[in-house]
Formats: structure tokens, sequence, C-alpha cells
């Protein structure tokens, strides 16, 4: 199991709750997607990020079927320009 981790800073007017409805619709229409989940910061550290998205998949070979989907580069065409920064980690579970 693949678990791939994207962390975001955002504009301060992005829409965040949309950001979660796109990115959580994105299983709908990918059926690599074991599960996916997009948590919108709490606000506790005095220098949050804003939003992440931790994301399942079986392998590599699902990872870059999701990565490269058509559905998942309308949803990051969406965000990108609410984007400061974004961080990655991805790691075998």
């Amino acid at each position: 199991m693949i678990k791939h981790v994207v962390i975001f800073k955002t504009q301060k007017n992005a829409p965040l709750n949309e950001f979660k409805k796109r990115i959580e619709d994105l299983k709908i229409y990918i059926k690599e997607i074991k599960s996916i989940e997009v948590g919108i910061d709490i606000r506790f550290d005095k220098n949050p990020s804003d939003f992440c998205v931790i994301t399942k998949v079986e392998n590599i070979k699902d990872l870059e079927i999701y990565a490269t989907h058509p559905k998942h580069l309308e949803v990051i065409e969406f965000i990108k320009p609410y984007i400061k920064e974004r961080c990655v980690v991805d790691y075998e579970k």
C-alpha cells in the first residue's frame, strides 16, 4: 500500500471546502484510489499549512494512474491559482 500525502499553504481567499469536496469526489472517478481524505487545518499551530490530502493506493502503478488521471488534473487546475506552497511525501505502509 502506498500513501500519498500532500500539504498545501494557500491564498487567504482559497475556497477550502470546495477543494475538499472536489478532491474527495475523485474516488468516484478513479478506481485505483483505495481511500482519499482532505483535512482542513484547525489553526492550532502558529505557522500552519491550510489543508492536506492523504490518498491510499495499492502500488506505484496505481499512483501513476491517479497522478495523471484527467479528473485529478482538472482538480489540480482548479486549485493551482490559490496555492502558495506544496509539499509531498509518498511512502509504503
